[in-house]
């Protein structure tokens, strides 16, 4: 007889980000609950389970749900039917927010764990189909058991000043996005002159993850950070698609003459910003941050866990005489650690109780629950009956996906042939850095 109720959680186990690992590790990891997680991305029969043994079924935010390549139609068709508990983790909600809406409204989802800031939450999901959906604000991320544990060098015998990694963003996601790449490109101007040895890179190529990421924080002094998400908030595209167009016509636009002619008017009107799990990681590191002002979702106060740069870099030499106090350096980095990681406010325990009291309040008491052995053998039994038809949906969905992907690339208008085709070339690598993982683990694996 087993007391706990079960959930099906599907999630991503093969994104080569540690974080999203992480994250995927802290919602499964309360005891009071029975967990079977799945991988959508190299799992094509899911609609072939039989879902009543499961008290709950969840979605986790490296599952997008915008197109057929995560979820096929068969599988959201299933999960539409299932009359138990659904909830899920969003992030990066700012994009396609009508077609997330028509989702979540078609397959009756109950909970909706996000990143958007409560001030916002009427208006960011403003569909009155979702009137009962319960919304319940999260972090990107959280302190891993792992992370506790992390060693790092003394700031003084570290060889990197600064260091930092991002990609460049769409115009459309506004000005918030694009400090991202705002903050590397100037930091990298204006310090040109004085001798820091720095690793900063925006390119796809430079993309680093798990130890290498780790190990490049650990050899630096200090890393550039801003807040991450958009500061628009684009419910049917039509921002995207503006943006797209005017870059057709104007495709030596910088970002200052897209936002003046196509963005200013959507800018600010929802922040969707939030912390990033890049500053947790930082902090287990003991590696100063500098980062340009904000919120941080209320984690970080400015001047006691962060070097503060304006956005305008009107306080560089501030920021670069305290970067070159390593006395300085170590009392900020001990005392960001001390609050972050070892207060244990931000811990994965903490997150995943608060995920169990919201299930444990929703899923119906029952005397008795279905076995976890007896789950398992269903699940296995589902994967060997249909593990033909398996192959061939996984080969029709990478063919269907790397096809529409060609022809977007191929024949977007706002950039020029050669960059057409840097674009591809850059698209293919990414895929493949995410797709060969997937290769490698069994399709039948059960976390």
């Amino acid at each position: 007889m087993n007391s706990k109720p079960s959930i099906l959680f599907l999630a991503d186990t093969t994104h080569p980000a540690q974080v999203v690992h992480d994250h995927i590790q802290a919602v499964t990891s309360a005891a009071q609950l029975s967990w079977h997680v799945l991988n959508p991305t190299i799992i094509k029969i899911l609609d072939k389970l039989d879902l009543s043994c499961f008290d709950a079924v969840g979605l986790h935010y490296s599952v997008k749900l915008y197109n057929n390549y995560y979820l096929s139609l068969q599988l959201k068709k299933k999960l539409a039917e299932y009359s138990g508990i659904k909830f899920l983790f969003l992030q990066d909600e700012y994009q396609r927010v009508n077609q997330i809406q028509d989702f979540l409204a078609q397959t009756g989802f109950h909970v909706l764990f996000t990143l958007v800031n409560p001030h916002y939450l009427k208006t960011s999901y403003p569909d009155q189909r979702l009137i009962n959906l319960i919304k319940i604000p999260v972090l990107t991320g959280y302190v891993s058991e792992d992370m506790k544990t992390y060693s790092s060098t003394p700031i003084r015998d570290r060889g990197i000043d600064v260091s930092y990694r991002a990609r460049r963003c769409e115009f459309w996601l506004g000005r918030l996005a694009y400090e991202k790449q705002w903050i590397a490109d100037e930091f990298i101007k204006q310090t040109e002159a004085r001798g820091l040895k720095l690793d900063i890179s925006l390119e796809e190529q430079d993309r680093i993850y798990n130890d290498a990421w780790l190990d490049l924080l650990g050899h630096s002094k200090a890393v550039l950070g801003t807040e991450s998400g958009s500061s628009i908030w684009d419910f049917d595209r039509s921002i995207e698609k503006k943006t797209n167009q005017f870059l057709k016509k104007n495709r030596q636009a910088n970002f200052e003459t897209v936002y003046e002619n196509v963005l200013k008017e959507h800018d600010g009107i929802i922040m969707y910003s939030a912390i990033s799990p890049r500053v947790f990681e930082a902090a287990a590191m003991k590696t100063a941050m500098i980062m340009f002002p904000g919120y941080y979702s209320g984690v970080c106060e400015a001047d006691k866990h962060y070097i503060v740069l304006e956005n305008d870099f009107s306080n560089l030499e501030s920021v670069l005489e305290k970067l070159n106090d390593v006395d300085f350096l170590q009392e900020l980095v001990e005392r960001t650690h001390q609050d972050l990681i070892v207060s244990g406010r931000y811990a994965q325990e903490v997150f995943a109780q608060k995920i169990t009291d919201v299930l444990q309040r929703l899923i119906p008491k029952k005397s008795s629950y279905f076995e976890s052995e007896l789950i398992c053998q269903m699940v296995n039994a589902t994967f060997e009956k249909y593990h033909r038809l398996n192959r061939l949906r996984r080969a029709k969905t990478e063919m269907v996906f790397m096809v529409n992907q060609f022809f977007q690339f191929a024949f977007d208008g706002k950039y020029r042939v050669r960059d057409r085709i840097h674009l591809l070339v850059i698209g293919l690598k990414r895929y493949i850095t995410y797709c060969s993982p997937r290769l490698k683990k069994a399709p039948f694996h059960e976390d």
